[in-house]
């Protein structure tokens, strides 16, 4: 039975599919074209692609070393799906997270002196120490490490991290940041700290060398999205978010669709609705400028994006019908759509286009 007809049995209106084969061959490239450890990014729901469903398939890689999410209740909710993969905490610990860590076997990143002393007050062993080299919202200065050694007796200081902001559009800064980093490792060294896991490089940073390093931290690019032009591996798109037709109807002359009436008919038309609005992800920046998939042909969104539906032009394919499956995002047939390709429209980034992507939206592996 197809995808479509299993989902829709369930009771399911629009689904993303998520490509194991094309995830498992991301990560892949990444770790050949660096020869190094990978933590895999897997917060906000793995950009949208279901954490547990994505943390299930990366957990047993090898070279996959620790997942990583934002929060402590991300955390958690990974150990909860069955997760035993090691997870890492990028945005720290607060005072009362503490019983989460322990319960639930999670390493924190500190990134300042306040975390540094709940940790040790709260026999939190195994941390990360983030370092800022020029983003300027988390991290210690250099100038800090020898207070931080003197404080971190009975510590594991299994990591040491930074982070690019601008690796993308930057290579001054990103460059300059390289030898920051660097400085701090060896810092570090010289007081005999000597961690297993050095991590620099996010997935635009794959484009520096940085060979000082023993792991990449990414996130974007094993979902298969290019962060920046430059950006030379072959990551494929991993979601392909597809809907249904639920109905098609005629639309006179003069006369206007959805809310506002953004849209009104210059001659006779074909339209249909797709059961895909702003509640499932839609941005509502695509009314009278997005389009969609169907059956390998562009349909463009006419009207006001809506809160559950999104109308289309259909004038002139007679062959479309209420029931047919529609492509969001990913490939149709031949013909694709990128979230890139939305994020121009809307002026934004395909994270946040990814992370839009609802709740309501059924993910499946395939």
């Amino acid at each position: 039975m197809i995808t479509e007809e299993k989902i829709y049995l369930k009771g399911f209106r629009s689904w993303a599919e998520i490509n194991k084969k094309r995830l498992i061959n991301n990560v892949d490239i990444i770790y050949k074209h660096t020869g190094k450890d990978i933590l895999a990014v897997v917060k906000a729901d793995a950009y949208g692609h279901d954490a547990g469903k994505v943390s299930r398939i990366l957990q047993d890689i090898p070279y996959i070393k620790y997942l990583c999410v934002a929060t402590a209740e991300e955390g958690k909710e990974l150990r909860r799906s069955g997760i035993d993969k090691d997870i890492l905490i990028l945005g720290g610990v607060l005072p009362d997270e503490v019983k989460c860590f322990k319960d639930y076997n999670l390493v924190p990143v500190i990134s300042d002196f306040y975390q540094l002393k709940t940790v040790k007050e709260n026999n939190i062993k195994k941390v990360h120490i983030k370092i800022d080299t020029g983003m300027h919202r988390l991290g210690f200065f250099m100038e800090d490490i020898p207070e931080i050694v003197r404080n971190s007796e009975g510590l594991e200081i299994e990591g040491i991290m930074s982070h690019f902001p601008s690796a993308d559009i930057d290579p001054e800064l990103t460059e300059r940041q390289i030898d920051i980093f660097k400085a701090a490792v060896d810092r570090f060294r010289s007081y005999g700290i000597n961690p297993s896991i050095i991590h620099l490089q996010n997935s635009a940073g794959l484009m520096y060398r940085c060979d000082y390093c023993s792991a990449v931290r990414v996130g974007i690019s094993i979902y298969g999205e290019k962060p920046s032009a430059s950006f030379s591996l072959p990551v494929k798109t991993v979601m392909s978010v597809k809907s249904k037709i639920i109905t098609v109807k005629k639309l006179k002359k003069g006369e206007a669709v959805s809310y506002g009436g953004t849209f009104r008919a210059s001659a006779d038309m074909k339209i249909g609705v797709v059961a895909f609005g702003y509640a499932d992800g839609l941005p509502r920046e695509l009314s009278n400028k997005g389009y969609f998939l169907i059956k390998d042909r562009k349909v463009r969104i006419i009207g006001n994006v809506t809160m559950d539906m999104t109308i289309v032009d259909l004038t002139g394919m007679e062959d479309i019908k209420p029931m047919d499956t529609v492509t969001i995002v990913g490939k149709d047939i031949k013909n694709e759509i990128y979230f890139e390709d939305i994020a121009k429209i809307c002026g934004t980034i395909p994270y946040e286009i990814m992370c839009r992507i609802s709740k309501r939206v059924k993910r499946v592996v395939v």
